[in-house]
């Protein structure tokens, strides 16, 4: 679920938002219809330089009986102390492991490689997919492909990726990108692919 200001909403590569509901509410909506895993992303918290509000991780992870994945402005271990003391199962890091990759080294260190998921936003640009960060705003010069290896040399349990272009939306990107690079992988790690526009969850093993 992407939250924004307390409230679960949804939109495309984070704009045109439109309010869906309370997260708490919707996640035990979920837990109770037989969803698997719950990932709550805080979208404005890395943008807007906030934490990810613990006092809601409490309620949501009170509601549900599923593993639970929180993530958005998360950029210390103090962060995940405090997001994994108030019932998250596992953290989710972005923008603060592209900056500091040593933060992944860190946490799985500390928390073990279970409870670490580094998400990776992805753009093509000129038939090249590159690693972006803020929701897709801001590019950088890291590659999809080393930057997915490289998370998975320090540890990280899980990787969740995001296409930012819509036009691959229809579920390439999930398929064809995702199974690419774990044929490249020799771990047997979750990677996780979310669609956006479909709300739409692909597991591969």
């Amino acid at each position: 679920m992407d939250i924004k200001d307390g409230r679960t909403v949804k939109g495309v590569n984070f704009v045109d938002l439109r309010d869906a509901g309370d997260p708490v509410e919707l996640a035990e909506i979920y837990s109770r219809e037989g969803a698997d895993e719950l990932v709550f992303l805080d979208i404005s918290a890395t943008e807007q330089k906030r934490k990810t509000l613990a006092e809601l991780v409490y309620h949501v992870a009170e509601k549900v009986s599923i593993p639970f994945t929180v993530g958005g402005g998360i950029s210390s271990v103090e962060d995940v102390d405090i997001l994994l003391q108030n019932g998250a199962d596992k953290v989710s890091i972005n923008s603060s492991a592209v900056k500091n990759p040593q933060l992944i080294n860190d946490l799985v260190a500390k928390f073990g490689s279970q409870c670490i998921v580094v998400a990776i936003d992805a753009k093509q640009i000129e038939g090249e997919w590159m690693v972006h960060l803020v929701g897709g705003k801001v590019p950088t010069e890291r590659k999809l492909f080393e930057w997915a290896k490289e998370v998975e040399q320090r540890g990280a349990g899980e990787i969740l990726f995001t296409s930012m272009n819509s036009r691959w939306y229809q579920g390439w990107f999930c398929k064809y990108r995702i199974g690419t690079i774990i044929n490249r992988f020799e771990y047997t790690h979750h990677c996780l692919r979310r669609c956006r526009k479909h709300a739409t969850f692909y597991r591969y093993l």
